[in-house]
């Protein structure tokens, strides 16, 4: 498996295919608005990547905090956050 977005053709259209093998949602009628796609979907997951570790950074620090485990501290944090 690739670890890089891909863009194939499908019939007078091309497609972008993630790094997972996923064909994602849209199709475009040239390559350049593919490579756009590919470029905000590379920055959409680079900010869910630091967000996620922003998460998990505030629950470990509310686990030591208050001596709670995990799941706990998840629940206090994901509810802050209005989740």
């Amino acid at each position: 498996m690739s670890n890089e977005y891909r863009i194939e053709p499908a019939d007078s259209s091309f497609i972008v295919i993630d790094p997972w093998g996923e064909q994602l949602v849209d199709a475009f009628k040239t390559e350049d608005p593919a490579k756009q796609d590919i470029e905000r979907s590379k920055k959409e997951y680079e900010m869910f990547e630091t967000a996620e570790q922003l998460v998990d950074i505030a629950v470990k620090a509310h686990m030591i905090q208050f001596g709670i485990d995990r799941e706990a501290a998840s629940y206090w944090i994901h509810s802050a956050m209005g989740g």
